[in-house]
């Protein structure tokens, strides 16, 4: 009877939940289009290198990345993006060129999944770069020094 009542409570909470929570971390599609937005705000773009499927990215997409873009305070931070790399979709790059993820996962030599890359305003990738989880209990600290170090070196101190 208490199972029943509980799952009861859990699926009236699952059809009440805000859309808002539902938020997603926009695919990079068009990088030139971000590129635009990053100058006019004056950040770098935080670019999710991912795979489908893989554990690790899930978790940085889901405890990380998304609740980022939900507090909505990093939008005067950064243009936060992810990038399926084993997707079959194209995108456009800097120059408005198609090129498939992979290839583009490539081009910035990214080998390993979860990677978070920070691209400056010219769409070249800068110093600071991520490379898998080491510590999930250090991961948030971690990201949050690599976005600090990259926005000093898009923005003048």
């Amino acid at each position: 009877m208490h199972m029943l009542r509980a799952l009861g409570v859990l699926l009236v909470g699952l059809l009440t939940f805000p859309a808002s929570y539902a938020v997603d971390v926009p695919a990079l599609t068009d990088l030139r289009a971000d590129l635009i937005e990053a100058k006019a705000l004056h950040v770098p773009i935080l670019l999710l290198i991912h795979s489908q499927g893989c554990t690790y990215c899930h978790y940085v997409m889901e405890d990380h990345l998304r609740p980022m873009v939900l507090s909505g305070k990093y939008v005067n931070r950064a243009l936060i993006r992810q990038l399926a790399a084993d997707d079959a979709q194209d995108l456009l790059d800097a120059q408005g060129e198609r090129v498939s993820a992979k290839d583009f996962a490539r081009a910035l030599k990214v080998r390993f999944y979860p990677t978070i890359v920070f691209l400056g305003m010219d769409g070249q990738p800068l110093k600071e770069r991520l490379i898998g989880v080491a510590n999930i209990d250090l991961y948030g600290t971690q990201l949050e020094g690599a976005l600090q170090r990259a926005e000093t070196q898009i923005k003048p101190e």
